[in-house]
């Protein structure tokens, strides 16, 4: 029945198909809503340089006044009879050019600005996504990691609370040993649940990001490799991203726009030139049966143009305001920046330490992993023989399974730094999440899922034995 079970599994898993990071991403991309507001804020914030470019541009205006239509007709002893009709429409024209007006050609900078941060904002969204995507990925493949250990622990401490149950039984072991074991399953019980929570809640974070619930990824294999980083020398990845950083980047086109704000604001006082010109077209007829009345039509044209010279004198004080609002507005843009910049700079040599540390780390959990597994093998020996006492045994084995914890942890940890640094040197982009697509394992739709050929039996309930 087990091997059955087994093959069954099998065959189902090798249907699956699992999905892999860049397919995750991609599929982010067009789903995840934060995302999509940065394309969308993007898009309206570049708006804002055909809006500003309007003002410099001619503006035409073309009125009619609707044709009217007038009839008429009286009679009296003074007048006569009196009877006719008047028709007639007013066509115009109008054009205005701005020819000098500080103030819009200062905003159409500060908006230039603007849309190139917004495109900075943007490629950092882009990584952001990057970095978030690949975060909830790993969290779930080291819960399903962890899921694992904390299973083959569980079933462990499983059979060895049967195994010191029945041989209370026969009067082998201590109701001491007894109970020092079922606690250690009952530990594992517990965890086993919350890690199987902890899986839960971080495949429901990936699909808020993707919109969609995969029920396999491809894991990290084993023997993925541990790359330094290039060039390995952290001032070059400072100074790389003090140049190249998209968040560094939108914060300097931030504070060149609200540098051009004070600039607009302060054209206030400044004079401003534009020129207009105009025409009109007046038509006329009438008719009727009466001396008073003149029969026929008239058409009139005029044209004009000018140049209109606007200066400001007094405004009640609010262009010094407007603009020294503008000038605090820079100040705070300008701290911003330093903020950003510094920020960027610490989180680059962090990550640079954190990846290099990566490496020897997982180097250092191997062995550990190994030298406690070896511990707990000798230790079950002499147990065996009567040379070692059980809460010893139990508690390597919570060794081992945090050691194994541990790799798993600083594995993923690793892969996040290698990208956060790139991240933080503005060079992260889809063919690093492709390298790191290519240490994933094809085989990772039966991982978690068949962890050994033995089922899991919970241990029997205890029978106190009689002497």
């Amino acid at each position: 029945m087990k091997k059955i079970l087994f093959i069954i599994t099998i065959l189902f898993s090798m249907q699956t198909e699992a999905a892999d990071l860049i397919e995750v991403f991609r599929q982010a991309l067009t789903s995840d809503p934060t995302f999509q507001q940065a394309i969308s804020q993007r898009l309206s914030t570049r708006e804002g340089v055909p809006i500003n470019l309007a003002g410099l541009l001619p503006t035409i205006s073309a009125g009619l006044a609707a044709p009217n239509y007038n009839k008429f007709a009286s009679s009296g002893p003074a007048s006569g009879n009196v009877s006719g009709t008047q028709r007639g429409y007013d066509l115009n024209l109008n054009l205005t050019q701005t020819v000098f007006d500080f103030g819009k050609f200062a905003g159409l900078a500060s908006a230039r600005a603007l849309a190139k941060g917004a495109d900075a904002t943007l490629s950092a969204a882009t990584q952001n996504l990057m970095i978030r995507v690949a975060q909830a990925y790993f969290n779930v493949l080291k819960d399903q990691d962890n899921l694992v250990y904390i299973r083959s622990t569980r079933t462990a401490y499983a059979k060895q609370l049967n195994q010191i149950t029945q041989q209370y039984r026969v009067g082998l072991k201590t109701i001491t040993d007894v109970y020092t074991a079922r606690a250690s399953y009952e530990t594992s019980v517990a965890n086993y649940i919350a890690a199987d929570a902890q899986l839960a809640t971080d495949k429901e974070n990936l699909r808020a990001i993707t919109g969609e619930l995969y029920p396999s990824l491809a894991r990290l294999r084993d023997d993925f490799p541990l790359v330094t980083p290039e060039p390995a020398d952290i001032n070059e990845w400072v100074t790389l991203a003090g140049k190249q950083n998209w968040s560094v980047k939108s914060s300097q086109y931030q504070a060149e726009s609200n540098r051009d704000i004070i600039k607009q604001q302060f054209a206030g006082h400044l004079p401003s030139v534009n020129v207009q010109a105009g025409y009109q077209n007046d038509y006329f007829a009438a008719s009727g049966n009466t001396i008073f009345q003149t029969n026929g039509s008239s058409q009139t044209h005029t044209s004009t143009a000018s140049v209109n010279f606007n200066f400001p004198i007094l405004a009640g004080g609010l262009v010094v305001a407007q603009t020294d609002q503008a000038k605090y507005n820079y100040q705070v843009a300008l701290q911003q920046l330093e903020f950003q910049l510094r920020s960027t700079l610490t989180q680059t040599r962090q990550s640079y330490l954190n990846v290099v540390a990566g490496i020897s780390k997982i180097a250092a959990d191997k062995q550990s992993i190994t030298s406690n597994i070896s511990s707990l093998e000798g230790m079950q020996a002499g147990y065996r023989v009567g040379t070692e006492i059980l809460v010893n045994v139990l508690n390597q084995q919570e060794n081992v399974f945090e050691a194994e914890q541990q790799y798993a942890a600083d594995r993923y940890a690793y892969v996040n730094n290698l990208l956060a640094l790139k991240q933080a040197a503005g060079t992260l982009n889809e063919d690093d999440l492709a390298a790191i697509n290519r240490w994933l394992s094809n085989d990772a739709k039966m991982y978690g899922q068949i962890i050994d050929n033995e089922e899991y039996q919970p241990p029997k309930k205890m029978k106190r034995h009689k002497n």
